[in-house]
């Protein structure tokens, strides 16, 4: 329901009550007061509407639903009390299951009774007599769709105001500007006949359409969660970004709270591409450099602590450490940045890909990730932050760093709105961007990365394995990571996944890269399940499961659902193609 729906049906149903009241204040007249009626003009305000969060295809993530609460004016009961009001006072008490005592809500102001999404359910339960002293007010609940991490991208409302994701970050665009006034005044005592006198109409909030596909953010979810069970892992994330525009797509986590920009992981040798192009980019290297691997490296040759490789390599050169992940190259390299341009000097190209400060993604509650300043390294930093340890970085910081890659150089901003422009700024030539990306492909056809690949489609990409820190010390506890994009000539989507802490496997390669996989075969191959949605219309539903079902009426708005049984979707009332979907029943049996 719309905000100028929201509004009619506030209008119809203020009618309805006052012609009920009025029709029962005649039945009344010879027992009711005549100080009652004597009011011939009623005022109503009309609470404004916060603005809907819609999906890239306009179904509702979330929207306000109109309910009705009931308030006793006890002051103005009290200057009217009979023996007869009062009786049915401890009636009205009992209708609607409140504990309190007639003398008890005779000693306040104002007793809220209840509150109701259906009208009716107020309405019986207001005895007749007590009519003009009951106010039902109209007000609004937010209703979101919370699953398949579709609520950690929402936020939350309370209180009236917007609190982290989109909820948090567009409350000045969503909450409601202005109330609303309607007053009504009556001519007549046998005769009643209302007329309005002033009609204000509320000034509502604007919606927000955001770049999720709730189909894909469903089918991704499912993937994920699966994964997380299979390695018995802690959580798990995915985020795919449309490589040219940077518009997410599906943002999933098998967390309650959007830990893809309010948390940081460390990102082990998924960070690799971004060292070795900064090395390129600065001519602190050139492309036919080579080093003899023997499975270890001292950073730094005075000191005993030793960086070691899951191998000796034996002689690699810069594209094969890229392809092979050998960490002492990437220390050869980062050690040939440090004495080229400096720590201060590499510090400034890590935040020239957007490590250490906020994206500006379009969620309340986005940190900046963890990249302290030179000044604070110690003297094997340079060799320690290359291989993806001691920085950390959120995951939304991540898959926009390595989106340069699939764009010839330029960074590409992310985005949850559907309808931003493209903010792009160029960081590396496209030379050095290209070079980064060939030794991508090839991490995916020949080196850790193989298992990401799917026949017929050209990706590039790049694992990580980070061991977790924890109180400074680090652990046999891991993040597995892969991101990559594809097509790879021609890139359309770009994809992180992150596992934290699998139990058995751990290896970016071996865990994170086969669920990229199959995300890139829903992507390409499978058609997500869409189910076609017409405003006021009811969907097919038979043959879903009931998260499904749900997720699809409540982005409709409909909330009044019954279920009965287990499995998926056989029966539903009301039938496809109905008009009527103010209560819907669905019957479901095992498949």
């Amino acid at each position: 329901m719309n905000g100028d729906d929201l509004w009619k049906a506030r209008i119809f149903f203020i009618f309805i009550i006052f012609i009920i009241f009025l029709g029962l204040a005649f039945i009344g007249l010879i027992t009711t007061p005549s100080s009652i009626l004597r009011r011939n003009v009623w005022s109503y305000s009309i609470p404004p509407a916060r603005g809907s969060i819609l999906d890239e295809s306009g179904r509702n993530c979330a929207t306000d639903i109109l309910f009705y609460t009931a308030y006793l004016d006890v002051s103005y009961l009290k200057k009217h009390l009979t023996s007869h009001l009062r009786t049915a006072l401890s009636d009205l008490l009992k209708n609607f299951n409140l504990s309190k005592s007639v003398d008890d809500v005779l000693k306040r102001k104002i007793v809220k009774l209840g509150e109701s999404e259906e009208r009716d359910d107020i309405l019986r339960k207001i005895p007749v007599d007590l009519f003009p002293f009951v106010n039902i007010a109209l007000e609004y609940k937010r209703s979101k769709v919370n699953e398949f991490g579709v609520g950690a991208i929402v936020g939350a409302v309370v209180d009236g105001k917007g609190r982290y994701g989109v909820e948090g970050y567009f409350d000045d665009v969503l909450r409601g500007k202005k109330e609303g006034k309607l007053r009504i005044k009556v001519y007549g005592t046998f005769r009643i006949q209302p007329k309005v006198m002033e009609y204000i109409p509320p000034v509502n909030g604007k919606d927000v359409k955001i770049s999720i596909d709730l189909d894909l953010q469903r089918e991704v979810y499912k993937e994920l969660l699966n994964h997380v069970k299979k390695h018995n892992a802690a959580c798990g994330h995915v985020i795919v970004m449309e490589s040219k525009t940077g518009k997410i797509r599906a943002m999933v986590t098998t967390s309650t709270w959007n830990d893809m920009i309010m948390g940081y992981i460390e990102p082990g040798s998924s960070i690799k591409p971004v060292v070795y192009a900064i090395a390129l980019e600065t001519k602190s290297i050139t492309p036919d450099m080579t080093h003899n691997c023997v499975g270890w490296i001292k950073p730094v040759e005075n000191l005993k602590y030793v960086i070691r490789d899951v191998e000796a390599h034996g002689l690699v050169d810069v594209e094969k450490g890229i392809v092979k992940s050998c960490n002492s190259m990437t220390v050869m390299v980062s050690r040939a940045i440090r004495n080229h341009i400096g720590e201060d000097g590499f510090y400034q190209w890590l935040k020239k890909f957007g490590f250490g400060k906020k994206t500006g993604i379009e969620l309340d509650g986005e940190i900046s990730g963890v990249l302290r300043e030179p000044s604070k390294w110690s003297v094997i930093d340079f060799a320690e932050i290359a291989i993806g340890q001691g920085i950390g970085v959120t995951p939304i910081q991540l898959i926009s760093a390595l989106n340069v890659f699939a764009n010839d150089g330029y960074y590409v901003k992310p985005t949850i709105l559907e309808n931003s422009e493209v903010e792009r700024r160029l960081v590396i030539s496209s030379k050095t961007a290209r070079f980064i990306k060939n030794a991508m492909k090839k991490v995916v056809e020949e080196g850790t990365g193989r298992m990401a690949r799917v026949q017929g489609i050209s990706i590039a990409g790049k694992t990580g394995t980070a061991q977790k820190a924890v109180e400074g010390r680090y652990t046999n506890h891991y993040h597995s990571i892969f991101v990559g994009f594809f097509p790879s000539d021609d890139p359309k989507y770009t994809i992180l996944v992150h596992i934290d802490d699998p139990k058995d496997e751990y290896l970016g390669g071996e865990v994170a890269a086969p669920l990229f996989s199959k995300i890139v075969k829903i992507l390409t191959f499978k058609k997500t399940c869409k189910i076609k949605i017409t405003k006021g219309v009811m969907p097919d539903l038979r043959g879903l499961s009931l998260k499904d079902a749900l997720l699809i009426l409540k982005s409709m708005g409909v909330t009044n659902i019954e279920y009965k049984g287990e499995g998926v979707i056989v029966d539903q009332s009301p039938p496809p193609g109905s008009f009527e979907i103010k209560e819907v029943k669905l019957i479901l049996q095992p498949k």
